[in-house]
């Protein structure tokens, strides 16, 4: 079975991640944040699924809005296809529009055919109507979103690893506890840590690294199954507590670790720089832009990026500049002395600054969720204003 699974960007989503992929090897991860990007990630999902032959894919307008102008479009023929298909959403209250729209695609799949079935299991009261509405919208404000997937997983199918469970038990009420915050349940003041964890984990961008990114949170999260202590005293979960204070003191080397950096030498800034500049190069190709005669190199809402830019010109130096547009169209630009940067911001960006760093900001520029909508869009920029200057 073939498993996508949309979920939120807080401890209680990477949550409900981390337990489901406990229970299914094929599954792929999606997340989002409420308002448009949800819609945005519903249509990436139904793109991977089977489509009829003579059905057009569901539309992807710029914003990643869902385009209901295919709804009533009727499916016909469509490969046979043995394979069975969950999506999977979590801890995301779907508006009606977006829960009618998704009902309807499963719908037409099954009408062609294709064993699909799609749950969602949430949390949010204000999800109720949705809940009324659809049979497959699991509704229950009393639990977390971890605590209601892992429950309906271990109802509906087994554990990868039956031993597992010995951990995860605790894992998972602890983030109950805190997500619907229960001072006097069990691992509160470490779901505390945990909840502030995911929170500041920001060092790679989700647009850039999203799976890297997300690989981080889990395993961020399944760490804490490491402080897990025996006690006499107190709430226990089969005998055991939580060491909130350990892993308090310990989290900043574990992110050192997880970022293959060495502790005792190296300081985080370059750790994360090197690990970034790591990824970034394989996307070379993907994320070259070009200005007049300079090649620069573009990434997407990364932020705080002086460190990471002159780490990469000086491993990379086939580029001349390195430019950062974050999700408000702000512009950050770097240069180790083959481009003046301020000249460029100035002439494309309204900005200025210094010869080998500078910032500007684009007042047309228009959000997306996808990078290559973004590269497109600077591109066409860049392009535009090299014209008006000829």
């Amino acid at each position: 079975m073939k498993v996508f699974h949309l979920s939120h960007i807080d401890l209680d989503g990477y949550g409900a991640q981390m337990v489901s992929s406990e229970f299914f090897s094929d599954i792929t991860f999606f997340n989002a944040n409420y308002g448009r990007e949800v819609g945005a990630r519903i249509n990436a999902i139904l793109a991977l699924l089977p489509s009829p032959t003579n059905t057009k894919s569901p539309e992807l307008s710029f914003e990643g809005r869902i385009n209901l102008r295919d709804l009533a479009t009727s499916q016909k023929e469509i490969k046979k296809d043995n394979e069975k298909y969950l999506i999977l959403i979590t801890d995301l209250n779907l508006t009606m529009q977006e829960s009618k729209f998704l009902s309807q695609k499963v719908k037409e799949l099954k009408l062609a055919g294709i064993d699909i079935e799609l749950v969602l299991l949430d949390h949010h009261a204000t999800g109720e109507e949705c809940a009324k509405n659809y049979s497959w919208y699991n509704l229950d404000i009393n639990r977390c979103a971890t605590k209601i997937t892992f429950d309906y997983l271990l109802e509906h199918y087994k554990l990868l690893n039956p031993e597992n469970l010995t951990w995860l038990t605790p894992v998972v009420q602890m983030i109950n506890s805190v997500d619907i915050w229960k001072e006097d349940e069990f691992g509160f003041e470490f779901g505390k840590v945990a909840l502030n964890m995911i929170a500041a984990s920001n060092e790679l961008s989700r647009m850039m690294f999203d799976a890297q990114d997300r690989a981080l949170k889990l395993s961020l999260i399944r760490k804490t199954k490491d402080y897990l202590v025996e006690s006499n005293t107190g709430l226990t979960v089969e005998g055991k507590v939580f060491d909130e204070v350990s892993f308090d003191n310990d989290l900043f080397f574990i992110k050192k670790a997880l970022f293959e950096g060495d502790a005792k030498s190296e300081t985080m800034g370059n750790i994360l720089a090197r690990y970034q500049v790591s990824l970034l190069s394989k996307q070379k190709q993907r994320c070259t832009v070009k200005y007049k005669d300079k090649l620069g190199f573009l990434s997407y809402g990364v932020g705080n990026i002086s460190i990471l830019a002159n780490t990469f010109l000086n491993t990379n130096p086939e580029f001349d500049f390195y430019m950062d547009v974050s999700p408000r169209g702000n512009v950050s630009l770097r240069a180790n002395g083959n481009c003046d940067v301020s000249a460029l911001s100035q002439a494309c960006f309204n900005g200025g600054g210094h010869k080998n760093a500078s910032g500007g900001r684009i007042d047309s520029f228009r959000e997306s969720f996808f990078y290559d909508d973004i590269k497109e869009q600077i591109q066409g920029h860049l392009s535009m204003k090299d014209e008006w200057e000829l």
